[in-house]
């Protein structure tokens, strides 16, 4: 299953979507703007209820949660998969809205391991999403760490649903049916048409 992925930014007093991208260690809005309701419909399949994955642009660029396009977020019949900026527990409240069903958040904009184990124990609705440069995790401290190792921990913090963002295609294939095996409900973000053998569900960007 792909669910795909819209680039959110609050613009000209409305929620607009975009060509958004993903810099190595955030997102950011593109060139391009259309009304979001629009693009919405683009992804909505009347056939079944599906998921929908919203990147918070305005957050994640500015690496503190906004509130900007949550507060204006609304989208009917669809299972929204937010991602935003989260530091603190604290933000973890802020970023649910009554649309959302999870909230991905960044790994390296966390404050500290303390900080996950605190998120862990106040929500289960928290997909922690790892950033891939070079086939390694990036961590709030810039170090790149082993991808087997950030999820073994996370996991044993309760996060038993994790992300991971490999737009360029880092992981290699032995890599990925380590993680299928040993973490099947990792779910890949990826910008490519080859979803990783063993695994289920993938996010890909959509074009608008």
């Amino acid at each position: 299953m792909e669910i795909p992925a819209l680039f959110a930014t609050y613009r000209d007093g409305g929620l607009k979507a975009t060509n958004g991208i993903f810099t190595k260690v955030s997102a950011k809005s593109g060139d391009r703007f259309v009304d979001f309701k629009e693009a919405s419909s683009d992804v909505f399949n009347p056939q079944t209820r599906s998921q929908v994955v919203v990147i918070d642009c305005d957050s994640l660029e500015q690496r503190e949660f906004t509130g900007q396009v949550m507060k204006r977020l609304t989208i009917r019949g669809m299972d929204v998969w937010f991602m935003t900026c989260i530091r603190t527990v604290d933000d973890v409240f802020d970023a649910f809205n009554k649309d959302a069903e999870f909230v991905l958040a960044p790994y390296h904009f966390v404050r500290d391991r303390d900080e996950w184990e605190d998120i862990g124990d106040v929500s289960d609705s928290i997909i922690p999403t790892l950033f891939i440069q070079d086939g390694k995790v990036l961590t709030n401290t810039g170090r790149l760490e082993d991808v087997t190792y950030i999820l073994d921990k996370l996991v044993s913090d309760g996060f038993y649903k994790n992300c991971i963002l490999d737009l360029k295609s880092t992981i290699d294939d032995y890599d990925w049916s380590v993680i299928a095996d040993e973490f099947p409900s990792t779910i890949p973000f990826i910008d490519s048409d080859k979803i990783p053998e063993g695994i289920s569900t993938a996010i890909r960007p959509y074009l608008i």
